[in-house]
């Protein structure tokens, strides 16, 4: 390494000692199996589902997104007020090596929890998230179809914390990679894409995720105090239609969820300054649908309430998956990782997902952002790991 690029990375060493504290890439083993805070107990002495809830008072599941009410539900809630609802029936299910298995459970199908809930007409898809960073995407329909149900006995016993969950969410004719214990959150979304490659997933067939108290961060100046009732912002430039948008305005949006990695740019080889993440927000394709940049436009610049600004070209604006992101892992954005609103651009390194953003700017000319003018890559694409400095 030349003395050039030594000295990039002791400049991004010294402002991630500054920034919001980092944190560790992947969750350990008690986190991924399942098994954290969940103690196995002797099964055969449960007497009925009322001593099972019991067991675990503190067990919540919520259901947030597109539906009519948000609500929580205890398994206490869950094992009386739908025990009418309570069935056993067999579920069959293909494994990743293709092969069919077949198993009966107990529980209470998605479609009845959400009686009085309805999913709004907007909802295509539920993102399930489980206690383990484990998570799973599945098409409303299969939901309001009745074949996806949250069970607690598999062949007729209570399970095994350490083996099934407490619980677990199953689907009926599914891939048994989407059956998912420990379901805390069920998060009811528009479109979704699948973005992360598979040398970065944990599991080739897994949707695995850092909540947002573990994902990395990194910011120049430390973390802005923004107030999204009086938090603006500016599209201006060479477009037909400025505007310039509230809070309310962006989440009144329609939405997409895409499933991205986010990596740092002086991220090394195994380096933990990177983690997936589920994220929700508004296409930035629908926003230039409605700003009409003109015909001489190259770049969009984006500047940030902490001083930050950085670009992108307006082809790489206009690709699938590009978000103005209010939400992620189905909660609202932290103010570290940049509520009010942060551009989400799978593919690109952390630099060109700017926090914070309060001025978009559409320019016929090459800009230079903060990292760019520090000679970090203005492409900054995961695909050429080789090229990160300009």
């Amino acid at each position: 390494m030349n003395t050039r690029n030594m000295a990039m990375h002791l400049l991004l060493a010294m402002v991630l000692l500054m920034g919001a504290g980092l944190s560790q890439a992947w969750a350990s083993k008690g986190e991924r199996d399942g098994s954290r805070g969940y103690e196995d107990v002797d099964i055969d002495t449960i007497q009925n589902d009322e001593q099972f809830a019991a067991l675990y008072p503190d067990y919540r599941i919520r259901f947030t997104g597109l539906i009519e009410e948000e609500r929580e539900l205890t398994l206490e809630e869950i094992v009386t007020r739908y025990r009418s609802g309570i069935e056993t029936r067999s579920f069959q299910g293909t494994r990743t090596d293709g092969k069919t298995i077949e198993l009966s459970y107990t529980g209470v199908s998605l479609a009845a929890l959400l009686e009085n809930g309805g999913v709004s007409g907007e909802a295509k898809n539920v993102v399930i998230y489980g206690s383990d960073k484990y998570s799973a995407a599945l098409p409303v329909d299969s939901v309001s179809g009745g074949e996806v149900y949250l069970v607690w006995k598999k062949e007729g016993r209570y399970m095994v914390p350490s083996q099934d969950g407490v619980v677990k969410m199953v689907q009926n004719g599914g891939l048994t990679r989407s059956w998912v214990k420990n379901p805390v959150l069920f998060d009811f979304v528009s479109l979704f894409r699948d973005t992360v490659p598979l040398e970065d997933r944990l599991n080739p067939d897994a949707i695995d995720f850092l909540d947002q108290e573990r994902l990395f961060t990194l910011s120049i100046v430390g973390t802005p105090k923004i107030d999204a009732e009086t938090w603006r912002m500016e599209v201006s430039g060479l477009v037909a239609n400025p505007v310039t948008y509230t809070y309310g305005d962006i989440v009144d949006m329609p939405q997409e969820t895409v499933y991205a990695v986010l990596e740092t740019i002086s991220n090394p080889p195994g380096g933990r300054l990177i983690g997936n993440a589920v994220w929700t927000g508004v296409p930035f394709s629908h926003m230039l649908q409605q700003v009409q940049p003109e015909p001489s436009v190259l770049e969009v610049v984006f500047r940030c309430e902490d001083g930050y600004s950085t670009s992108i070209t307006l082809e790489e604006a206009q690709q699938e998956g590009v978000l103005l992101c209010y939400r992620v892992n189905g909660e609202t954005l932290l103010p570290q990782h940049g509520f009010p609103v942060r551009l989400v651009v799978p593919g690109k390194y952390g630099m060109k997902w700017p926090k914070w953003i309060s001025e978009v700017e559409f320019v016929d000319y090459d800009y230079k952002g903060y990292w760019e003018r520090r000679g970090w890559s203005d492409y900054a694409g995961r695909d050429r790991p080789d090229q990160r400095y300009d």
